[in-house]
C-alpha cells in the first residue's frame, strides 16, 4: 500500500483556511452587533460593533463586518421577534404617518429615507425624513399649525455644515426629520448603511408605495 503524506502540519495547506475564517468571524460579530440594537442597548452600527467585538473577547484589530450586514441581521431578528404580519402593519403605520407630515411640509420638498422606506425596521426605528427650507421656522410653524405638538429643534454641526434636527414622538412613533438648505434639494448624500447614494422617496413615491402594499 502506498502511504499517503499528510499536509495537515504545513501552514500552506491552510491558507485556504483564512478566509472562512474570518468570514464566520464577521458574521458573529453582525449577528451580536445586531443584537445590540434590536434590544435597545445600542443605537448607532459603530457603537454596537465594538460591544460586539469586546462581548466576543475579540481584539479590536478584528475585520468589523458593514453597517449593511448588521442591518440585515437586525431585520431577520426584528422579523423573528415581532412576526411578519406585525412588521408590515408597523411599516405600513410608519409610512402613513410619513405620508401625512410630507403632505403638510410639500413645500419644503420632503422625502422619506431610512429603514421606513426600506421597510427593514427594528422596533425602535424612527421616522426619518429630509426637507428643504432656508428658514426652519417655517418648518416648524407649518408642522405647528397642523396640530403637531412637542416639536423639539436642535441645531446639529458636522463635517458637511450646520443643519437643523426636529424630533418627536407621533403615535408613538419617534419622527425625525432634517431641515438642509434650499441648495442641497437636489443633493443626493451618501447612505451611512451601503456607502452608497441614499435611497429617498417624494411624496409620490411614498403614496404608490402605500397603494402597492
Amino acid at each position: 500500500m502506498v502511504g499517503v503524506r499528510s499536509d495537515a502540519n504545513n501552514p500552506e495547506s491552510k491558507q485556504w483556511l483564512v478566509p472562512i475564517m474570518a468570514k464566520n468571524v464577521q458574521r458573529r460579530v453582525a449577528e451580536e452587533a445586531a443584537r445590540f440594537m434590536v434590544d435597545g442597548t445600542e443605537t448607532e452600527y459603530l457603537q454596537a460593533k465594538e460591544r460586539a467585538l469586546l462581548m466576543l473577547g475579540l481584539s479590536d484589530q478584528t475585520r468589523m463586518p458593514t453597517n449593511k450586514a448588521v442591518r440585515e441581521y437586525v431585520s431577520r431578528l426584528t422579523r423573528s421577534k415581532l412576526g411578519e404580519d406585525e412588521v408590515r402593519r408597523r411599516v405600513r403605520e410608519m409610512r402613513e404617518i410619513a405620508e401625512q407630515i410630507m403632505a403638510t411640509l410639500e413645500d419644503c420638498d420632503p422625502f422619506l429615507v431610512g429603514s421606513t422606506l426600506t421597510g427593514q425596521i427594528r422596533e425602535t426605528s424612527d421616522i426619518d425624513l429630509h426637507s428643504y427650507s432656508d428658514d426652519p421656522e417655517q418648518t416648524m410653524t407649518l408642522l405647528s399649525e397642523r396640530g403637531y405638538e412637542g416639536v423639539e429643534a436642535e441645531v446639529v454641526e458636522n463635517f458637511k455644515g450646520t443643519f437643523v434636527h426636529l424630533r418627536w414622538d407621533e403615535c408613538s412613533y419617534p419622527v425625525e426629520i432634517t431641515i438642509y438648505p434650499w441648495s442641497w434639494r437636489d443633493v443626493v448624500l451618501n447612505d451611512c448603511v451601503t456607502g452608497k447614494p441614499m435611497k429617498r422617496a417624494d411624496i409620490a413615491g411614498v403614496r404608490h408605495l402605500l397603494r402597492s402594499s
